[in-house]
């Protein structure tokens, strides 16, 4: 008698194990897609794209500019030099756009301080913030934070490009970069997740 009822609870545990096991598998499949926001873009006071990225932010930036969807570009990364070569690969013609280039950003965090200081010191209203596919989540966490107290709105736009990486569609778990990348961008959100809601001191 008693071993039947510890087959029943060794049964009921294994079928819970494999019901856990399912889940995590199922949740880790869908972080490449919610890493990934996806925002219609709208018509805005300017585009800011940011650098360290190759030239897919740049092209979606000056896509959106010639679409009539902003009248200014704001360029921003650690250095003026960072977009030189970029610029005359993507638009050698350029000198008839408006153009802005923001200097001194050393990460994501900058990059929203660096941009929002500008706005406020323009009165511009409202952005366009160009990234990567897997870094506009975390771009859009930490811009949204540090406008959240200006009447700044903010949308976050993808590049569309995800190459040399795989998209969430592909077999993204069997292509080590894209792996790394992913792993690494949700770490990074979990992290920022936490400080915004108080849980994790800076």
């Amino acid at each position: 008698m008693k071993s039947h009822w510890a087959c029943i609870f060794l049964s009921g545990v294994c079928t819970g194990v494999i019901l856990l096991l399912t889940l995590i598998v199922l949740l880790v499949l869908q972080v490449p897609a919610w890493l990934v926001v996806t925002e219609q873009p709208q018509t805005a006071d300017v585009i800011v794209v940011l650098g360290g990225g190759g030239p897919s932010r740049l092209r979606k930036g000056l896509a959106l500019y010639d679409a009539g969807l902003a009248k200014q570009l704001l360029l921003v990364d650690s250095s003026r030099n960072d977009w030189t070569a970029l610029i005359q690969e993507v638009c050698p013609n350029c000198t008839d756009k408006k153009i802005t280039i923001l200097e001194g950003s050393r990460d994501t965090f900058t990059d929203a301080e660096l941009t929002k200081k500008y706005c406020l010191a323009q009165k511009i209203r409202s952005l366009l913030v160009v990234t990567d596919p897997y870094h506009t989540r975390r771009v859009a966490l930490i811009f949204r934070k540090e406008f959240s107290s200006s009447s700044v709105g903010v949308k976050v736009i993808s590049s569309g490009e995800f190459k040399p990486l795989l998209s969430p569609n592909q077999r993204w778990w069997q292509d080590n970069a894209t792996l790394k990348t992913i792993w690494t961008e949700a770490n990074k959100n979990f992290l920022i997740l936490l400080r915004n809601y108080g849980l994790f001191a800076d």
